[in-house]
């Protein structure tokens, strides 16, 4: 009779460490991966042993198991612990805080709200500027001179010029060298002439952009336009924006992002995170 009870205890055991090894290879993210590999290992674990006590029916064996399972009961939530922590402090992140299909994207931005009112940082000019930043969509695949017009078109009032005169400018600094400086990336940029001004038009190309022979699909595209006397806030927009889309998965989002709205919502999340790793 123990030998039964001990198999479907060592049985049951290896089903839960099997569904922790599902969730190790499923779950999104290290956080609920630790949920996956510390709760149900510990179950199942602890069941194995146990039915291999019952199963040999000797004392050593039982004592042997207890001691193992009152060590796994101790280093498992501390390991996760440490893990936990240490990726919390790397800047890691959960990979949704919404599962997508149970709630609306109203209350989802609603959520992200809370979640930068909690975090407590103060927005610096380039988040504003990212708030307020025209954003466009090309469904058809272009070169640059023509993407160049179109921007130009967009951004030339804003900033007094004739767009003919702003696409000339873009053209000779392209001309100069490439502005595709990542795969997929692109940041053309120029000064132009007056004071306090700076602009930025970001467009998504879904079918891409060719700038050149190397750089014939890219998909992101950051305008960037000012006057000398905005020369370090240029530069320091250019380094936001760098670091923003350098993470692996930016360009995975940035492609698969339904309209215009949720483009803005992912700028304005990474920024958060580049506050987070300052």
């Amino acid at each position: 009779m123990n030998e039964y009870i001990g198999i479907i205890l060592i049985n049951i055991g290896i089903l839960f460490n099997l569904v922790s090894c599902l969730g190790l290879v499923r779950l999104p993210d290290v956080y609920t991966r630790l949920q996956s590999s510390t709760k149900a290992v510990t179950m199942g674990s602890s069941l194995v042993l146990i039915g291999i006590a019952v199963f040999t029916g000797m004392f050593s064996v039982a004592a042997q198991s207890l001691l193992t399972i009152l060590f796994i009961f101790v280093s498992a939530p501390t390991a996760a612990h440490a893990i936990a922590r240490g990726a919390h402090s790397s800047g890691i992140r959960v990979e949704r805080i919404t599962a997508e299909g149970l709630i609306g994207r109203t209350i989802e931005y609603e959520l992200l709200d809370v979640v930068r009112v909690g975090e407590k940082f103060k927005k610096d000019r380039f988040d504003h500027t990212l708030e307020t930043c025209p954003i466009f969509e090309i469904e058809e695949p272009i070169d640059d001179e023509e993407l160049l017009e179109r921007v130009s078109k967009v951004l030339a009032p804003r900033l007094k010029m004739r767009p003919r005169e702003l696409e000339r400018m873009l053209l000779e600094r392209e001309n100069e060298a490439t502005t595709a400086l990542a795969p997929e990336v692109a940041f053309p940029h120029v000064i132009v002439e007056g004071q306090n001004m700076f602009e930025m038009l970001v467009v998504r190309a879904r079918e891409g952009v060719r700038f050149s022979e190397e750089q014939s699909h890219v998909h992101a595209i950051f305008v960037l336009v000012g006057t000398q006397d905005q020369w370090h806030f240029y530069l320091r927009s250019m380094a936001a924006l760098a670091t923003m889309v350098r993470e692996d998965d930016f360009l995975e989002q940035w492609k698969q992002a339904e309209d215009e709205e949720e483009l803005h919502k992912i700028l304005l999340e990474r920024s958060r995170r580049r506050h987070l790793t300052d």
